[in-house]
């Protein structure tokens, strides 16, 4: 990443008051996370209701790092370690789906996902040898299905 990207995150940032030193950007080829440091009973108002709004920045932070470069790298936006604690929270989902889905030997639909919780999951189950993942619907109708691998 460019340092004028870190100074555009950083610039969008300021204006929900956060300052520089609150930020931690990590980068590897394929994902850059920005995790903001700041208190959790602040950290509301950047994460949103169903994190809408932790989800908006990250979707806008992603168009801002990724305008004009030729390879695209997806962005995790955390705020007070959210992200964190949601993932252990869709872990959970995952391995009761499985059982389910071991149970009637078919798939099991998760609740309603946003796309960065989808894409965890799919990472999640990529390499697991009996379960698979896929995503049926559109827009706010989407979910996302736990099925037990045909042979």
């Amino acid at each position: 990443m460019q340092p004028q990207d870190v100074t555009k995150i950083e610039e969008l940032l300021k204006l929900f008051n956060i300052a520089s030193d609150q930020i931690k950007i990590e980068e590897t080829d394929e994902l850059v996370t920005i995790t903001i440091d700041i208190d959790e009973l602040e950290a509301g108002r950047l994460i949103g209701r169903f994190a809408s709004t932790l989800d908006s920045l990250q979707l806008i932070i992603s168009l801002m790092i990724n305008n004009g470069v030729e390879k695209h790298r997806h962005v995790l936006l955390d705020v007070a370690g959210y992200r964190e604690r949601r993932l252990a929270t869709l872990q959970a989902m995952v391995e009761n789906a499985k059982n389910q889905a071991r149970e009637i030997g078919g798939s099991c639909v998760l609740p309603p996902l946003s796309a960065t919780e989808r894409r965890q999951v799919h990472l999640m189950l990529k390499d697991d040898a009996e379960f698979t993942s896929y995503s049926e619907g559109f827009g706010g109708d989407r979910r996302l299905f736990v099925a037990v691998k045909t042979a």
